[in-house]
């Protein structure tokens, strides 16, 4: 099973509402046992980044322009609702 991971600020609200969204979203596409997500702290990230499949940001860092050896998607539209498909799409596909 792989392991995506959600951080935001704190890890415990906007993250962990995210991580539920995508979970829930897998597990109604039949795909439950693809991937887990997982919210997390912005400040343990590159802890996360080791052992994880794919990020999944929610709190950018304006200005700086990382680079991690996994794919990174915004998860801004599980948040809005607007794209939220295509979003949960493109982390299905990053994950195959």
């Amino acid at each position: 099973m792989k392991t995506i991971i959600v951080a935001c600020g704190g890890g415990i609200a906007t993250s962990a509402t995210c991580a539920t969204k995508i979970n829930e979203a897998l597990e109604e596409r039949g795909l439950a046992g693809l991937a887990k997500a997982k919210a997390v702290d912005i400040k343990s990230l590159d802890n996360f980044m080791k052992t994880a499949d794919l990020y999944v940001s929610i709190t950018p860092m304006r200005g700086v322009q990382e680079h991690y050896s996994i794919p990174v998607i915004s998860g801004i539209p599980l948040l809005t609702g607007m794209g939220k498909d295509a979003c949960i799409d493109e982390i299905i596909k990053a994950l195959k």
